[in-house]
């Protein structure tokens, strides 16, 4: 099963705060007490650290089906590696479990897929608490991991879950097998290894942000989005109305906006006055013709309160009785939204399942914004959805679209740094990148490589013009901040030192 001897002579470099091998002792107040002897000196057993960190960076899939957990790993070589756990009346097989990596990965999924290893299963909570005190994202960026690794509460964290790792592999034997192991259909219970919800149920349900919105637009939805600028709220409405083959109309949220911006007007021709829609007047005429139609409210708080009003009346829904009695002739069975025009004697109406109406907004006192959101108005979205930054997996696709993959690494790694970096954080930056200030700056690092410059080069350029500017406070002389702008230089310059991609 374990070898001890390959677990403790092991080298990694992955948690450099406690170092990466030799004898390195752990204090009596983080030993395990599944030490049956309760022995004075526990040393850190390498391997169980080097697949603690393996999952908190993201680099370990897992999918549970029934009583069977499938884990992907890599090698050294980079090469995949499936392991297995299965359990049968209380016993446990394991398949490709290897010596010295490989079953620590196996016993923290047992714990947080099977329910089981109380002890591990607290203190890797304990854990993912500590790391996301100190503004850690999951999964970690390696730059990322290594930082945090010498903060004292995340440093106390992983000596405690290790020493009970070790001793897990000491307590508890297991069949083993060497055999060929199918891949699932998706490893969608990857983000529950670090304090995610499954990606999918046991059912084959998409429990994903879009498959759970998309579910409900496909008969009509309310939904709010919160979240922080930048975190794909406005796109993932895009996509869930563009997969449901919906008409898609947009407006967004703004001081000093007037009613006709929002709802429309009457506008003055050749031939008379005549009705003008806005975009909100539009989206119900379009499903009033019965045209499946997404209304995206983008910035929802930037409203004033008297728009805001308007919504909390259109959102309400009339039975076709009490339609038939506003306007005084037969409408098919179902529910309604109404929306009086000012000015223009018409009521419009559109039935509920074909209008979904998906706003937006962010989260927190740092934006400006137009008061809170009225409880009368909270209550009738049907969803409200809290959404932060994708995960790495997610986005890197739409990065690598614009750039090379080791560009786009770099880039994201420096997105994820500059969440730790802002004043919020104690730190110097106005605000962090998101994924829009990512993608500018992966355009121009594009146009710079075209031009002739190397991407060390590139990516030091690109970022005085896109993120720097966006990051950055100005002075009283209309500069950005130097101690500020210094501070992202050289964060790009820690990530060209780690290895990241390959402008190392």
């Amino acid at each position: 099963m374990i070898d001890s001897k390959r677990v403790f002579s092991h080298t990694c470099t992955l948690f450099p705060g406690i170092g990466t091998k030799g004898r390195v002792m752990i204090a009596p107040l983080l030993h395990s007490r599944l030490d049956p002897k309760a022995a004075q000196a526990h040393l850190v057993p390498w391997g169980a650290l080097e697949a603690a960190c393996q999952v908190l960076l993201g680099r370990v899939g897992a999918a549970l089906e029934g009583d069977t957990i499938t884990l992907e790993c890599h090698n050294k070589a980079g090469q995949p590696l499936r392991l297995q756990t299965k359990r049968e009346s209380g016993q446990f097989t394991w398949g490709n479990a290897g010596t010295t990596v490989r079953p620590y990965l196996l016993f923290i999924a047992e714990s947080l897929l099977f329910g089981i290893h109380g002890e591990l299963s607290t203190r890797w909570a304990d854990l993912l608490q500590a790391l996301k005190s100190q503004g850690v994202t999951f999964p970690v960026e390696q730059p990322v991991l290594a930082s945090a690794s010498h903060t004292p509460s995340v440093k106390e964290a992983m000596y405690a879950v290790v020493d009970t790792l070790y001793y897990l592999g000491k307590l508890n034997s297991r069949s083993e097998l060497e055999t060929d192991i199918p891949e699932p259909h998706s490893w969608h219970h990857t983000p529950v290894l670090y304090g995610g919800r499954p990606n999918v149920s046991a059912a084959g349900v998409d429990l994903s942000d879009e498959g759970r919105l998309l579910r409900r637009a496909a008969s009509g939805v309310r939904a709010l989005l919160v979240g922080p600028t930048g975190c794909g709220k406005t796109e993932l409405g895009k996509r869930v109305g563009l997969k449901v083959g919906a008409r898609l109309v947009n407006i967004k949220g703004r001081p000093g906006m007037e009613d006709r911006d929002m709802i429309g007007f009457v506008s003055i021709k050749a031939t008379g006055p005549a009705w003008a829609d806005g975009p909100l007047a539009r989206a119900v005429r379009c499903a009033q013709s019965g045209q499946r139609t997404v209304l995206l409210v983008d910035k929802l708080l930037r409203f004033d309160l008297y728009h805001r009003n308007v919504f909390i009346g259109m959102l309400d829904e009339l039975s076709a009785e009490e339609l038939q009695a506003a306007l005084g002739h037969d409408v098919p069975a179902g529910q309604y939204y109404v929306l009086e025009l000012p000015g223009a004697d018409e009521v419009l109406y559109a039935r509920t399942d074909l209008l979904s109406v998906i706003c937006t907004t962010n989260a927190g006192a740092s934006y400006a914004q137009s008061g809170e959101i009225d409880p009368a108005l909270l209550r009738r979205f049907q969803r409200v959805m809290f959404m932060t930054y994708p995960e790495e997996q997610a986005i890197m696709p739409k990065y690598e679209q614009t750039c090379s993959k080791s560009t786009a690494k770099v880039a994201y790694a420096l997105e994820v740094a500059s969440r730790k970096m802002t004043q919020a954080e104690r730190q110097l930056l106005a605000r962090p990148m998101n994924i829009g200030v990512t993608l500018n700056y992966l355009t121009e690092v594009r146009e710079l490589l075209a031009a002739g410059l190397s991407e060390t080069a590139a990516l030091r350029e690109a970022l005085e013009v896109t993120v720097i500017p966006f990051c950055v406070e100005l002075t009283e002389e209309g500069e950005p901040d130097h101690a500020a702008a210094e501070s992202l230089r050289k964060t790009l310059e820690k990530l060209f030192r780690s290895g990241i991609g390959k402008a190392a």
